[in-house]
């Protein structure tokens, strides 16, 4: 009467080997990838013609009051199910335990649980400025590429700025300006490529040193670009270091009608320069919101102008279909234009309306530039910082944002002092500096509805 008992604590014995052994292969395999930057060495060329724009910054300000929403949902956890076994004798046991006299695993079922000294499995990879999965392993130790775009009417709509992984929008004279920053994904073509500034070369040393274009600048924005490359904040490669590189479209007017691609100055690059660090952390997927996040529909920025007036009115307005934050400009919605790789309009695409995963608005101090004081500089570079009001997945998260040297990135911190997770995607990061930050919410169904 015990030969039963007996079969079955031999049977239960070999499938614990059995399991182990299987744990102990899967823990000893492992693989690993490695990429090589592109080669190639860049030349020197002439200063650009000066820009002739001028203005005043403008003053301080502080954000509206959003409202007091509800928290975000949390997440569920998926539940799993066990099955049954089979005893020796070919008798479908349901799920019972073996007899007491044999020898019972740790689990639910009988299988012993996972090593604990075994090694967890390697992260996936994933882009260093978006935090989406990783598809192309060659573009790992690539640079950041940014681009100086213009935003004024006669310049619009731009083109390529929908392929960068960060749109950043800083104060200029009178207006704004984009700086798109690549590391992703190449536009073939980005433009219309604009002028340099003050602000630009600690901006930059966010995202460690990466290659810059633009058009030129006045003679003193230059030697701060200068100054700033041979601090290792940027590598600058201009219009007239790669004039064939460069070239200006028929259908658009200067100074707006200059456009380049990212592959033209990536191939460009020495291949010293060094891949950027992540700049923001982000959810993983599942993850939910912090309780602290408010539904919001949207967000309203006002850029002054230098004389005090509204320079720029931006709007971000969630749209749920797009999972992302649809944007207008002076009541028109933003939109980019295709255009063949040699500049040319590509009529048989339609265009699409900028639409970032992720808007992160950091109320930033401008003074004026000491290359040229009707010039707003940006101040990013403070230990003190400032309010951040992050916008993602339909939420807005409110924080802080330092930053005590241009060695290192912004620092944006919820209420509890926490670094905020973005959704891996596009980010668009306002500069608005002492203006007002006005919630959208009666009008925003309206912008999408009339877009």
């Amino acid at each position: 009467m015990r030969s039963l008992p007996a079969a079955r604590r031999a049977l239960w014995r070999a499938r614990i080997v059995a399991l182990l052994l299987a744990a102990a292969l899967a823990a000893a395999c492992g693989t690993s990838n490695d990429s090589d930057p592109a080669d190639g060495e860049a030349g020197t060329g002439t200063a650009a013609p000066a820009t002739d724009a001028t203005g005043t910054p403008g003053g301080d300000g502080a954000p509206a009051d959003p409202g007091d929403s509800t928290a975000a949902p949390s997440g569920t956890e998926p539940d799993g199910t066990g099955s049954g076994d089979t005893d020796p004798n070919g008798t479908d046991s349901g799920g019972t335990d073996p007899d007491p006299d044999a020898t019972q695993g740790p689990g639910e079922d009988g299988a012993p649980d996972a090593d604990p000294t075994a090694p967890a499995p390697p992260p996936v990879p994933t882009e260093p400025l978006t935090g989406e999965p990783l598809e192309d392993s060659s573009i790992m130790n690539r640079p950041a590429l940014a681009v100086k775009i213009g935003t004024s009417s006669v310049g619009r709509p731009q083109t390529g700025i929908d392929q960068a992984d960060v749109i950043i929008e800083a104060r200029v004279e009178g207006i704004t300006r984009l700086m798109a920053v690549f590391h992703s994904q190449d536009a073939i073509p980005v433009g219309p490529v604009r002028s340099a500034r003050s602000s630009d070369p600690n901006i930059l040393a966010n995202f460690g040193q990466p290659i810059f274009g633009h058009s030129g600048a006045n003679p003193g924005v230059l030697r701060e670009i200068s100054q700033g490359q041979s601090n290792g904040k940027l590598y600058e490669l201009r219009w007239d270091n790669l004039p064939d590189d460069y070239w200006r479209v028929a259908d658009r007017v200067p100074p707006w009608n200059l456009y380049t691609t990212t592959s033209a100055i990536w191939n460009a690059a020495p291949s010293r320069l060094e891949a950027p660090e992540p700049l923001f952390e982000y959810r993983q997927p599942g993850e939910s919101l912090p309780s602290s996040a408010q539904p919001v529909p949207g967000v309203e920025i006002r850029y002054l102008s230098g004389s005090g007036g509204l320079g720029l009115l931006a709007q971000f307005a969630w749209d749920e279909e797009l999972g992302g934050w649809a944007r207008w400009q002076d009541g028109t919605a933003h939109m980019v234009m295709p255009r063949h790789p040699d500049g040319t309009p590509n009529r048989d695409a339609d265009p699409v309306q900028i639409a970032p995963t992720n808007v992160v608005v950091l109320q930033t101090r401008y003074t004026g530039s000491a290359s040229d004081p009707r010039s707003p500089e940006a101040i990013t570079v403070d230990a003190n910082g400032g309010v951040a009001l992050v916008f993602t997945d339909g939420h807005l998260i409110r924080g802080q944002w330092t930053r005590s040297s241009a060695a290192q990135p912004w620092q944006v911190t919820d209420g509890d002092g926490n670094p905020v997770r973005l959704t891996p995607g596009q980010t668009f990061i306002a500069l608005p500096g002492g203006d007002v930050l006005v919630m959208v919410e009666d009008f925003t169904e309206n912008l999408l509805r009339k877009r």
